[in-house]
């Protein structure tokens, strides 16, 4: 990948992890009530782009989940730039979000949402701090509001 078109994919991605997190606290705060396995989705999701963003700031493309997941422990947990369970709890969202997304007779709960909450907070500002200045401001900014609020909102 060129320069150009590796700025472009980890801009892109970044955006659409802002959008994943906005779409997961909406999930939580919303007028509707709270929709916890939407959430967890929306929140898989949102670490999924940021994984992504992070392999493209090295010019690495992943062509399905399971490649993101083993190539950010390649380039990224092995030479430890990120935590050892990383990987780990990355897998273990997405199977949550896979009983979200495919199994609506399994109930997501608060707990759900709160077993990975410090992860995902603590994974986000890793990979901002990991994308530094290649992450487009505004919404490197705005990505790490969320997750701060995220932190903070009453599950219950």
């Amino acid at each position: 990948m060129d320069k150009a078109v590796i700025a472009q994919t980890v801009a892109d991605e970044v955006r659409a992890a802002k959008d994943c997190m906005a779409a997961a606290m909406n999930n939580l705060t919303g007028g509707y009530g709270k929709a916890y396995g939407r959430c967890v989705s929306d929140l898989y999701y949102a670490c999924y782009h940021l994984a992504s963003a992070l392999l493209a700031s090295k010019g690495i493309a992943a062509n399905s989940h399971e490649a993101v997941q083993k190539l950010l422990a390649l380039h990224f947990v092995k030479p430890a730039a990120l935590p050892q369970d990383t990987v780990g709890k990355l897998n273990d969202l997405m199977d949550k979000r896979h009983v979200a997304d495919y199994k609506p007779h399994i109930l997501i709960g608060s707990e759900d949402v709160e077993r990975f909450r410090p992860w995902i907070a603590g994974f986000v500002r890793a990979v901002l701090r990991l994308l530094g200045k290649s992450a487009p401001a505004e919404e490197a900014a705005t990505l790490q509001r969320a997750v701060d609020d995220f932190a903070k909102i009453s599950l219950e």
